[in-house]
């Protein structure tokens, strides 16, 4: 039977940023809303199994519930894991979504949250909805759209499969484990992690981007102020930081909500799928991964940062409507 999955962050668009930006926050009333327009975009299209996960801020439960109070035939049902308020949650959500076999799994999130599901949705495509602070990954879709968009795949996934992409991916091995990001890895000049969140530029060192696309925000920015790269392009960037001096180029990036920030670009190389950018600690460092500090480098320590076309798959919400409309299949039978 098709179906579709759907994980909600609760946490995403509230982290440290509320303070040190002006980043408005995400609500969770909001989220819960948009819970429901994606459910009834589900249901229009005449897909009733949908599965919800049950995190520990009842964003779901509380959509289930409303939903089913104006749906009274609705089949929308919660799904649990053993959920313990972190970044983890998201990934053994869509781990089990695997193993249910749904068809595709939107997310509301941003950009650290549509990575945590990514780590567990295996092929299954994802449709990844923006409630996070930086939104690189994620798409301003309404909701209800995309719950239509994502009905059709799942009823007609040999009719719609053209409109599924593979995104890149950045890959570092560290301690013989290969850890990934979808957007971004910074390597920042500290030696513990602190907030997880980054919003202070001059902590930055280096820079690998997945994309540098005009008109988002985050570190991603950086690189947009200085050779674009669309997500769909087949490239990455590399990005050296460093003191003021006349060689450097000095850019302009909106890196926050509300933040407009100065630095100098030591050093900026395009990076092909399959190469290798090196990199030798000259102190104690942190990787920072799609936006949040994550691991420590010792000094000294190497490491190779890759690009490949090995990323997640996307659903094209637009294309999808369009195929829909030539197909007739947004047409009433009478």
């Amino acid at each position: 039977m098709a179906s579709v999955g759907i994980i909600a962050n609760p946490q995403s668009g509230k982290d440290i940023r509320r303070l040190v930006a002006l980043a408005s926050s995400f609500s969770n009333n909001e989220k819960v809303l948009m819970l429901r327009r994606v459910m009834a975009g589900l249901a229009a299209m005449g897909l009733d199994n949908i599965l919800i996960f049950n995190d520990l801020g009842s964003l779901g439960a509380v959509a289930v519930d409303g939903f089913r109070h104006e749906n009274k035939n609705s089949k929308a049902k919660l799904f649990e894991v053993d959920a313990r308020g972190e970044t983890i949650d998201s990934t053994n959500a869509a781990r089990k979504l695997d193993e249910l076999g749904v068809r595709c799994i939107i997310v509301l999130g941003g950009d650290g949250t549509c990575r945590a599901v990514a780590k567990g949705c295996g092929r299954i495509p994802m449709i990844p909805l923006s409630t996070g602070t930086n939104n690189a990954f994620p798409f301003s879709w309404e909701g209800t759209v995309a719950g239509m968009a994502a009905a059709l795949y799942a009823l007609y996934p040999k009719a719609y499969g053209s409109e599924k992409q593979v995104t890149k991916q950045l890959h570092v091995n560290l301690n013989g484990n290969s850890e990934k990001a979808l957007v971004d890895i910074a390597i920042l000049k500290e030696s513990f992690y602190g907030a997880r969140a980054i919003w202070d530029i001059g902590r930055v060192d280096s820079l690998a981007l997945t994309r540098s696309e005009p008109g988002r925000l985050g570190l991603s920015s950086l690189g947009a102020s200085l050779r674009p790269i669309g997500a769909d392009e087949p490239l990455g960037l590399w990005l050296k930081l460093g003191p003021k001096s006349k060689t450097n180029h000095r850019v302009l990036s909106p890196i926050g909500p509300g933040q407009v920030a100065s630095a100098q670009v030591m050093e900026h190389e395009i990076v092909k799928p399959g190469e290798a950018v090196k990199y030798r600690a000259p102190d104690d460092r942190v990787l920072a991964f799609d936006g949040e500090r994550e691991c420590l480098l010792n000094k000294g320590e190497d490491i190779e940062i890759s690009l490949r076309l090995d990323g997640p798959s996307i659903l094209n919400v637009p294309a999808i409507l369009r195929k829909a409309a030539i197909r007739g299949d947004l047409q009433m039978r009478n």
